[in-house]
């Protein structure tokens, strides 16, 4: 766990932060001043007052927006028992592993295939084993939002980026991880498509000007950074569908963890029909290292306050006791198996961690 005066070094020099940028410096602490409500928990952990990071992803994202809200929650309600989260941006779901692994976070997102590739050592982990990696819950789906120029637009396919520059995320991030492999075994390594890795707000803007021509947003449903794209010149851009037949060869070839999402009509402007493209869950994780009692009071506290945070973003309507096992790979820390067991949840022998029953 990090240290607390490391934390508040960093939150003061985050404040600096804040103040000349509201983008790209990965790393540094955002304090979550999201307001959902002041009630406080039952007494967990007794003793002086822990502080604790979740890493998230970078801002205009749903890791990160989601993510603060979680830590403000977290926060606000368990704070009679001294307990305080703040969100630290990241590239995203494979720098927060690396977090994990050398203890510079204490919670991370992740996405469920980066989760599983990182504690097998499998795929681009390879040598990169982390076994010390715990699951707590399956959160909410995301999805990829693959926007293309309308004037680049042929047949709403993945075709259509034949010759054209496609923004991907950053490096260390699931959404360019994935953006990769997608491409790879639907294109079969012979497209001419030029990937560049760019931060949210870059992409954004660099579609409106068309230095890009496309770009894939992977994102809980709905985007921020897609609506506010598409709100006042819609006209100028459309969406790439991804077809049953292409995410079913996804599956096969590697990404066993995808699935097919349907985002509704009328979820973004100008968006009439439905848009068929694949997507993944995203996860809660910590590691071994943490104690059982202040894991067991966050999943209490996050499985209690649900309908708080779905008023903050739909996306935390999916986030359910009965789907929190969903997907998982890791296994799950014990603080997270004590509160399932108090709900009744069966846990599989597969996600009970090394000497636990």
């Amino acid at each position: 766990m990090l240290q607390k005066s490391y934390l508040f070094l960093r939150e003061i020099m985050n404040k600096i932060f804040l103040v000349s940028t509201i983008f790209f410096v990965a790393g540094w602490i955002v304090t979550a001043e999201i307001s959902v409500g002041t009630s406080e928990a039952d007494p967990g952990i007794s003793g002086s007052r822990i502080s604790l990071l979740i890493a998230t992803g970078m801002p205009g994202g749903s890791y990160h927006q989601l993510g603060l809200a979680m830590a403000s929650l977290w926060t606000t309600k368990l704070k009679g028992i001294g307990i305080r989260v703040s969100g630290a941006i990241s590239e995203g779901a494979r720098e927060n592993i690396e977090a994990i692994r050398i203890q510079d976070a204490d919670l991370i997102l992740v996405d469920a295939l980066s989760c599983s590739l990182a504690y097998k050592g499998a795929g681009s982990f390879k040598n990169k084993t982390n076994h010390e990696l715990r699951s707590i819950s399956n959160l909410w789906p995301e999805a990829s939002h693959f926007i293309i120029r309308s004037d680049k637009n042929r047949n709403s396919s993945l075709d259509d980026l034949e010759g054209l520059t496609v923004a991907t995320g950053l490096p260390e991030s699931g959404n360019r991880f994935t953006t990769q492999m997608l491409l790879r075994i639907i294109k079969n390594s012979k497209h001419n498509i030029k990937l560049k890795f760019m931060n949210y707000g870059s992409t954004v803007e660099s579609l409106r000007l068309g230095t890009i021509q496309a770009a894939d947003f992977t994102s809980a449903i709905p985007s921020a950074l897609v609506t506010n794209l598409l709100q006042s010149n819609h006209q100028l851009f459309s969406f790439i569908e991804i077809t049953d037949t292409e995410i079913q060869t996804v599956k096969e070839r590697g990404w066993s963890t995808c699935f097919k999402i349907l985002i509704p009509p009328e979820t973004y402007p100008g968006q009439l029909t439905p848009l068929n493209t694949v997507g993944q869950n995203t996860l809660l994780a910590t590691s071994s290292a943490l104690d059982l009692e202040l894991i067991y009071d966050l999943t209490k506290c996050l499985f209690e306050n649900v309908d708080q945070l779905a008023k903050f973003h739909p996306a935390f309507k999916s986030v359910s006791v009965e789907n929190a096992l969903s997907g998982l790979v890791a296994p799950l820390h014990p603080g997270a198996i004590r509160y399932y067991r108090e709900k009744k949840v069966q846990i599989p022998e597969a996600l009970l961690p090394p000497n636990v029953n």
